[in-house]
């Protein structure tokens, strides 16, 4: 059933704070590659359970439990645990009573049920696969969604590093599925099947809701802003104009057929192209705003080259501070899990160097995405309030 391994002694201390994950190291290279259940002694009388992951390039294998040395662990143990596991999940995401329709019904290590995630879109599934261990309990886990879904509105995606986009339907007569949710008063297009991502970003849902009454009155640019989810928020928040900026005319596209889903079209500028050159352009035009709204991708290339979002961010604050008014507000995020929370902030206050912006606030993930204490990668969604205060 399980193949007894050795950890590094780095691992068994950060497991022992509470860190799921073996990453790739001179022991865990020497895991197995068939054994779905690994275990190792962490300590006198009790021991790891491990799913295995051999096809992660770094994550090579996810803490499941910790056990006393006779406790017994079977094939069956496992799948009644896994149900609990679910089970607790979907009860704590009910005691919240969120108002949209859109939650994580699960979010993976946080709800101890690493690589896995279950999105609820209105009356609507998506399951979504990050380790390929999870490829052998499909049928637990799709045993556990029927009791809640229909099978033609059950999705399966698995994920990878290629990008590629593998959505299923349990029921082989729905190919593809597009249809409308609602969160905090906005309707969203939704689209399954038809892109890599679905059109709404929903582990952003908590933090748009604490930006509620953020963008009354306001002049607000929103950059990056791919299907705008945000650009839609500040508008039903009672901004005063919205102008979004994205690379794509697809995302563009989405946005503004969701802009007319929700009679928001005419306070709203849509702009097609590289931030940067946009925002240079707008700072010629003498255009102004009160808030900024940035979450740029974790890597971006132009064609030539590659740039990360935390070094974006060097070029990008200077022109904040020309575009935004006097006592005006960024809100900037970053979201890769290679960088902590402290390092952000740390190389905003580098790039800060002339005092340019004080740090007022902290965003973070929330609600149906808790954080699991000692597991600093899954605080991946990381933000910061920068409010202006002074010219250059």
């Amino acid at each position: 059933m399980s193949k007894r391994v050795e950890l590094h002694p780095a691992s068994i201390k950060h497991i022992k704070k509470g860190h799921p994950w073996v990453t790739k190291d001179k022991y865990s290279l020497n895991f197995p590659n068939r054994d779905l259940f690994l275990w190792s002694k962490t300590g006198e009388n009790e021991r790891v359970m491990l799913l295995n992951d051999p096809e992660h390039s770094q994550v090579k294998a996810r803490v499941w439990s910790i056990i006393h040395q006779n406790d017994t662990f079977t094939d069956k143990t496992f799948k009644e645990e896994l149900t609990q596991r679910l089970e607790k999940a979907k009860t704590f995401r009910e005691s919240l009573n969120l108002n949209r329709e859109n939650y994580f019904l699960c979010f993976a290590e946080a709800d101890q049920l690493p690589g896995l995630y279950i999105i609820v879109l209105k009356d609507r599934v998506l399951l979504q696969l990050y380790s390929s261990f999870w490829q052998h309990f499909e049928k637990t886990l799709i045993t556990f969604l029927r009791k809640y879904f229909k099978d033609d509105k059950v999705w399966i995606q698995k994920r990878n590093k290629e990008q590629a986009k593998i959505f299923q339907c349990l029921s082989k007569k729905v190919k593809e599925d597009s249809f409308e949710l609602e969160e905090f008063g906005v309707k969203y297009k939704i689209q399954l099947n038809q892109n890599y991502d679905i059109g709404i970003y929903t582990d952003m849902a908590a933090i748009r809701n604490r930006l509620s009454g953020s963008f009354a009155d306001k002049d607000v640019l929103n950059l990056y802003s791919y299907t705008g989810a945000y650009s839609l928020f500040a508008l039903n928040d009672g901004a005063k104009t919205v102008t979004s900026v994205d690379l794509s005319k697809k995302y563009i596209k989405v946005l503004e057929d969701n802009l007319s889903l929700n009679d928001l079209t005419e306070k709203h500028l849509s702009i097609v192209g590289a931030t940067l050159p946009v925002l240079q352009k707008l700072i010629k035009e003498g255009k102004t705003f009160d808030s900024i709204i940035c979450d740029p991708p974790s890597s971006s290339t132009d064609g030539k080259k590659r740039t990360k979002a935390i070094d974006t961010y060097k070029d990008l604050l200077p022109l904040f501070n020309k575009l935004l008014n006097k006592k005006g507000e960024a809100l900037i995020f970053l979201n890769t899990h290679s960088i902590t929370r402290n390092k952000f902030e740390s190389k905003i206050k580098e790039y800060n160097k002339d005092n340019i912006f004080s740090i007022t606030g902290h965003l973070k993930l929330t609600e149906d995405c808790p954080s699991l204490k000692g597991f600093p990668e899954g605080d991946y969604l990381k933000g910061l309030k920068l409010l202006k205060k002074k010219s250059l």
